[in-house]
């Protein structure tokens, strides 16, 4: 009986995923052994002041707020499903535009990876504390969630995976939803309205859940924003004036 021939697109395939998907990975894993590092090497934790500034702002702190007034059992799973979403959405997307937007895969990672090591490198420089940290009264509500489930989800997730408390700004769990919207509307337009969904479903999470200050999420929007314009509208500027010169 002869050998099957696997069908040549098969291959083609195959070696297109790994081609693409090696340096991804390879960028991502770089990302979280500089991470883990990052948090022993930076200096002086800032506690006071993104308290300040977020009285400053707004004349109260929204996560003591929102805990106090709207603190349940059913909001705190609703939250730490959304928060948890930050883990695993990020590559989902970025194989749906690779499956079915390939030449977007590589602009979407590499905004993806620009927003990672700018604020990497804002943690090394000005590490700031979340508001369970700061400010009396707000409650870190994940780690009160594995007590009221029995088991240790969030605290196992916390110690498997690199986690520096004091890499509150800006906030990366905001920002990754962020990006993941703007590509998601330069792709399919009009159509991407309910991915909308996702960012204000985890920006929401992020404050109730006393995980970050608004000014964390601001600067997480900030960034992946940042990001986006550089990858899509700077680059290709420096570029065309680089050819024309």
């Amino acid at each position: 009986m002869k050998d099957k021939i696997r069908p040549k697109h098969v291959d083609l395939g195959y070696r297109r995923f790994v081609k693409d998907w090696i340096p991804f990975i390879a960028l991502f894993l770089s990302y979280e052994v500089v991470y883990a590092i990052e948090g022993k090497i930076s200096g002086v934790v800032h506690i006071v002041e993104p308290l300040d500034a977020e009285l400053r702002i707004f004349g109260v702190v929204p996560s003591l707020v929102l805990q106090q007034s709207l603190r349940d059992v059913f909001l705190d799973y609703f939250c730490g499903f959304f928060y948890s979403l930050h883990f695993i959405l990020p590559l989902v997307f970025a194989f749906m535009v690779w499956r079915w937007r390939h030449d977007n895969f590589w602009k979407y990672t590499t905004a993806f990876a620009v927003c990672n090591y700018a604020a990497l490198l804002t943690f090394l420089v000005y590490p700031t504390a979340p508001p369970y940290v700061g400010v009396a009264g707000v409650t870190r509500i994940l780690l009160q969630m594995d007590h009221s489930l029995g088991v240790p989800l969030y605290r196992t997730i916390f110690n498997i995976i690199p986690s520096d408390p004091f890499a509150a700004f800006p906030s990366l769990h905001s920002a990754y939803p962020w990006l993941i919207s703007l590509y998601a509307f330069k792709i399919w337009k009009r159509k991407a309205w309910p991915v909308l969904v996702f960012p204000f479903g985890v920006w929401f999470s992020a404050v109730y859940l006393g995980e970050h200050y608004v000014i964390d999420v601001i600067g997480g929007i900030a960034y992946a924003t940042c990001a986006f314009i550089a990858i899509e509208k700077l680059i290709p500027f420096l570029i065309r004036h680089v050819h024309k010169s």
